[in-house]
């Protein structure tokens, strides 16, 4: 049964998701001559945790609504499992061997143009906000276009609800003859799991088996008991996690009561990310399977045919900047990674043959029983279609895979990790082609103060 809201019942919801008392106007904006862009980024957000993709728990009751008021797509996947690139292909429209930046700290070359120049120079107003350390200027390069690009952090992060008063103050200050677009980044969602007071409590819900081992645990991420040492009961992360969500989702309530029905809206992540899936705890950025992989995307856009549309098939975040171009009515550039997804919209299904890539960080891990050591630098990479997944592990002398049946194996606990059937499948030479046209850069050494703020975002071991 799919569950309808309004924004009056949202208002009813208890004050643990701490919305405003009073009704929500239709819209505060004045009228614009051409439509505005609001595009927000929740870092670390695994789809299956939002209730509009079939989670039990009500975590996210605001873009419930919106997905009830525009084009939610069931399978959208990232390109890589770290913030830096996955941003930088979500507003570049390109894979991450198409632009080159394969890891957190290396900036985009000036020579790729990105969302926000384009709409820069279409005569738009634009405004990025941003929450993370892994997203400032300085971090990513993705700061050209944006006539402001507030990235001013006191320390490796800061809350929702600072982010969503700085844009709400640059929105209020916009003149009402030209259309916008606004980015929002909130990184909420990424550990360490700390949300306000009160959101966790409501996720309470299940029971798991203690994790075995304290040093499977991120040390970033390992919460203190109050009678000394460290939890290992997985619903004590979970919940704080879904809390998380659920405080970010009322901070977008904040901001789309502002904007109003006008703006075609889009609600994404970076990557998602492990709780309790394997042995790879409460992390992301150097595993590829669907729990850091599968985005939430949705899509409001100005077509009431659209209203409540849930689309299967296989979108990813390089699709972003050609859908929204497209919805804009902006010229849409040659030779993306992506595609336009509105004429798929239409239809209700993206067909089968689309092929996704992924990337993530190499790191030393277990797969199929045998430990995995790579090179510094190496990358992992993963191609999938509507049925079967490959990862490529580049241990030397001769690379390790892991092949997945996804239609018999949802979970992916069964991967055949034979290099000869990995190479007899249709989608070994898709990848090796994807592999050869990218070259890996060489990161530049962070410096000390760098590498304390990478460290408590666990980034770094």
């Amino acid at each position: 049964m799919r569950i309808r809201y309004s924004w009056g019942f949202l208002l009813t919801l208890p004050a643990i998701l701490m919305l405003p008392p009073a009704s929500v106007p239709e819209s505060k904006a004045p009228a614009r001559p051409a439509a505005s862009l609001v595009l927000i980024s929740l870092d670390t957000a695994r789809a299956d945790h939002f209730h509009c993709y079939g989670y039990s728990l009500p975590t996210t009751p605001v873009l419930d609504r919106l997905a009830s008021e525009g084009i939610l797509f069931e399978n959208a996947f990232t390109q890589a499992v770290n913030t830096g690139p996955a941003h930088v292909s979500l507003l570049t429209g390109l894979s991450p061997n198409g632009h080159g930046v394969r890891a957190n700290g290396v900036p985009l070359s000036y020579d790729f143009p990105t969302l926000a120049t384009y709409l820069e120079s279409a005569g738009y107003r634009t405004g990025a906000f941003i929450s993370g350390y892994t997203m400032m200027a300085a971090q990513t390069g993705l700061d050209r276009g944006f006539e402001v690009y507030d990235d001013k952090l006191k320390g490796a992060e800061r809350k929702a609800s600072e982010t969503v008063d700085r844009a709400l103050a640059w929105l209020k200050g916009l003149p009402p003859d030209k259309p916008y677009f606004l980015f929002v980044h909130l990184f909420d969602p990424h550990g360490k799991y700390d949300p306000p007071a009160g959101f966790a409590e409501k996720f309470r819900s299940g029971k798991y088996e203690p994790i075995a081992r304290l040093d499977s645990i991120p040390e970033y991420q390992r919460l203190e008991l109050p009678g000394g040492g460290f939890s290992r009961d997985p619903l004590d992360y979970i919940s704080r996690y879904d809390g998380e969500l659920a405080y970010a989702d009322s901070q977008i309530f904040r901001l789309l009561s502002q904007v109003g029905p006008s703006p075609i809206v889009v609600i994404t992540a970076d990557h998602g990310e492990t709780l309790v899936d394997r042995d790879y705890y409460f992390s992301h950025g150097a595993r590829l399977n669907d729990e850091a992989l599968r985005i939430p995307l949705i899509v409001r856009v100005p077509e009431p045919a659209m209203k409540g549309k849930r689309v299967k098939g296989l979108a990813q975040l390089v699709d972003v900047l050609p859908t929204v171009l497209s919805a804009l009515k902006q010229p849409v550039p040659r030779r993306l990674a992506g595609r336009n997804l509105l004429p798929f919209a239409r239809l209700g299904v993206i067909p089968a043959g689309t092929e996704v890539f992924s990337e993530a960080r190499a790191v030393p891990q277990s797969v199929g029983g045998r430990l995995l050591n790579f090179s510094p630098r190496s990358v992992i990479s993963a191609i999938r279609d509507d049925r079967f997944k490959l990862i490529v592990y580049p241990t030397t002398p001769n690379p390790a895979f892991e092949l997945f049946d996804l239609e018999k194996d949802p979970g992916e606990r069964h991967g055949v990790t034979g290099a000869e059937e990995a190479r007899a499948s249709r989608l070994y030479s898709g990848l090796d082609l994807y592999l050869s046209s990218g070259r890996l850069p060489s990161p530049p050494e962070p410096d000390e103060e760098t590498k304390k703020k990478l460290r408590a975002l666990g980034y770094l071991n």
